[in-house]
């Protein structure tokens, strides 16, 4: 049987790539900086999904690592999405 944890993740995952590749194209198109912002928390946003599968499938992995570490990336995505509304 399949953990429900394990279908949430990959599918939050699957989205978050989806995303960055939308932002990406369309920072192609446009060229502007701002949806640079937007593909890096997107991009940080998958990354943080593929360390969580990591971490679920790794019993040596410290629970509080784990804490720490999502934190972390929240704080950079969070940044990357206030550099996005930024507007001049």
């Amino acid at each position: 049987m399949v953990a429900i944890e394990n279908v949430l993740l990959a599918t939050v995952s699957v989205f978050a790539l989806a995303l960055t590749l939308i932002a990406v194209i369309a920072f192609r198109r446009t060229r502007d900086g701002h949806l640079v912002f937007l593909a890096g928390a997107f991009g940080v946003f998958f990354l943080k999904g593929l360390v969580l599968t990591v971490f679920l499938f790794s019993p040596t992995i410290d629970l509080r690592q784990t804490f720490v570490l999502s934190g972390a990336l929240d704080l950079v995505i969070l940044a990357l999405f206030y550099g996005f509304t930024l507007r001049r």
